[in-house]
């Protein structure tokens, strides 16, 4: 049972082997890059966040994508690199 409400909660507390895995920015920034060195802009782990973050706010293509990080708050984009 949750401690704030009578239902049951659906995600349990994090294991200590869990609070130590290191999170999905560091896992992403450990990819290497296929990319070429040139006309690099931004990091390949703050690309994959952004379209990630698009995806699960419902962008459905690469133009979605693009939109949503159009429109993203700056300081929301800042957090991901």
């Amino acid at each position: 049972m949750c401690r704030q409400s009578a239902t049951v909660c659906l995600i349990k507390s994090p294991s200590r082997e869990h609070r130590e895995l290191p999170g999905m920015a560091a896992r992403l920034a450990s990819l290497p890059d296929p990319r070429a060195r040139r006309g690099r802009r931004h990091s390949l782990a703050s690309v994959l966040l952004t379209a990630a973050c698009a995806v699960l706010a419902g962008a459905r293509s690469y133009i979605a994508i693009g939109q949503w990080a159009r429109h993203a708050p700056q300081d929301t984009l800042s957090r991901l690199g």
